[in-house]
């Protein structure tokens, strides 16, 4: 009897429980954290919601500060006139309205009228070391090119409004931090507005993720993307200090490209060398159709660079000091590509341009010859030290080995010499540089021929590079290249002026 009786409670013994409870419930209320008793007296608790309060005070707890900066609470009225739950704070004493504006998060998402994510300010979340990550930047450059030509019948005047480039890029990490997603789509004016993939590639830190190496050491990487060569084409287009990149590196350039790659740096050094390989289908094929239809040959490609900062940290900005170093920080490196091209493949095949004229190679050589190998090389120096910066970077190419006819070997060369100065620290930028292309491939070896460029310029940075207005002037002595970015043509001569509004996020 006793067992059944402790099986089924008495009604008695079921409200004694319930009484316990209630008591242990408003004992738990009154125990309220000193959060929740804040909280209490704040007019705006009600329109944040529990999750949000949790995850503000485990983040502040955890780094261990107080609660955030004061914030400007907007004042209106709301519906009928009455003042809306989150602006009744501006009728508040002065501590109550710092307090009552603190308690906004830094951060919101949802709908209002839209799709939202909200941030008061730039913050340092963290986030990128997650297993799961994504980042969405983008850029625009508006520019205003005038061609002032030399020889109109030969190379027409131009005077355009571009979009150079419209592009969001989503990048982050999935499952781990050592895996590695980039996503970069392109629309512009000058390729006739079509949104295009321009870059998609994966990376895999497999030197962290299976050898316990430090990050970084060793990756692998796949997909479409620049290919390692210059430090040019290394940048990025919202880094440069002028409108765009010289004349020099489109002739040498390697682009972009289908490819498998590997990427690492050493250890064990004063200084790390970071360095980077790729095999890839050829030159100048990133937007090249691929397949058994394709116009590419069977000949993949290969390139190299590697580069360190032997002196001083380099900072950020790339090439502009906005960092105003008071001591000299120093960037070199070097990287080489080659490839043999035939003719089946047209893309390739029709890649490579001569000096000066910028006719394409193919459009010389007699009709018998159907395979070429080419050589390039490049080396690169950067400095910067008190609102100065300089950049060197020189090529070297050699096209050879031509089956079909007797060709003798054609070597061209060429560089860039850029220099930037702050007059007004990280704001007003003055530029100028020389770029130059000589070889005799343009005369198939028989004689050396030479094309120059000299450029000078003034960058205002409104938000570094957020927010800049670019303003350059370039007279071309002939030109080896035909690009639609840099609004060259093949022969130009004349004064090019390029006015750019820049913006990215």
């Amino acid at each position: 009897m006793l067992l059944v009786a402790a099986k089924r409670p008495t009604a008695a013994t079921q409200i004694t429980v319930w009484i316990v409870v209630l008591i242990a419930c408003s004992h738990f209320a009154q125990s309220q954290s000193p959060e929740s008793e804040w909280l209490s007296t704040l007019p705006i608790e009600g329109n944040v919601n529990d999750y949000e309060l949790d995850e503000l005070f485990t983040v502040q707890r955890s780094m261990q500060q107080g609660f955030p900066e004061p914030v400007v609470v907007p004042t209106g009225s709301g519906v009928g006139g009455q003042a809306s739950p989150l602006r009744q704070a501006d009728s508040m004493d002065p501590v109550r309205v710092d307090r009552s504006a603190a308690m906004q998060l830094p951060v919101r998402v949802g709908y209002d009228g839209g799709f939202t994510i909200a941030s008061q300010r730039e913050l340092e979340l963290g986030a990128d070391a997650y297993p799961y990550w994504l980042r969405i930047n983008g850029y625009g450059q508006m520019r205003d090119t005038i061609f002032d030509s030399e020889q109109p019948d030969l190379s027409p005047d131009l005077n355009q409004l571009q979009l150079k480039r419209a592009r969001i890029v989503f990048q982050g990490h999935a499952f781990s931090p050592d895996i590695a997603y980039f996503l970069q789509l392109d629309g512009r004016s000058n390729s006739g507005d079509n949104l295009r993939i321009l870059d998609y590639y994966l990376k895999f830190d497999v030197g962290h993720q299976a050898m316990n190496l430090a990050s970084g050491t060793l990756g692998l990487k796949a997909g479409l993307y620049k290919m390692p060569f210059t430090l040019a084409r290394h940048l990025s287009g919202k880094q440069f200090e002028f409108a765009d990149r010289s004349m020099a590196s489109i002739y040498f350039d390697v682009n972009r490209s289908l490819a498998w790659g590997l990427y690492g740096a050493t250890t064990g050094l004063e200084r790390p060398i970071y360095w980077d390989l790729a095999l890839f289908n050829g030159l100048v094929t990133g937007g090249a159709e691929t397949g058994s239809s394709g116009t590419l040959d069977n000949n993949n490609a290969f390139s190299m660079t590697a580069y360190c900062y032997p002196t001083g940290e380099w900072g950020h900005g790339e090439l502009a000091d906005f960092d105003v170093h008071d001591r000299l920080a120093t960037r070199i490196g070097g990287g080489v590509a080659f490839s043999t091209i035939d003719r089946t493949g047209t893309t390739e095949f029709d890649a490579l341009r001569v000096v000066d004229s910028g006719r394409r190679l193919s459009s010389l050589l007699p009709d018998t010859v159907d395979q070429y190998s080419v050589a390039l090389f490049s080396v690169a120096a950067s400095m910067k030290y008190l609102g100065l910066s300089s950049t060197l970077e020189y090529y070297f190419r050699n096209v050879s080995e031509f089956k079909g006819a007797s060709v003798p070997d054609l070597y061209d060369q060429g560089m860039w010499l850029q220099f930037g100065y702050f007059a007004i620290a990280k704001k007003l930028q003055l530029l100028t540089r020389w770029s130059r292309v000589s070889g005799n491939s343009g005369t198939l070896g028989v004689r050396n021929q030479e094309a120059n460029e000299i450029a000078a310029g003034a960058v205002w940075y409104f938000r570094e590079q957020h927010i800049k207005l670019t303003l350059d002037a370039t007279y071309l002595d002939g030109a080896p290249i035909n690009s639609s970015a840099l609004d060259i043509s093949p022969g130009d001569i004349g004064w090019l002026y390029r006015t750019q509004l820049q913006f990215s996020f």
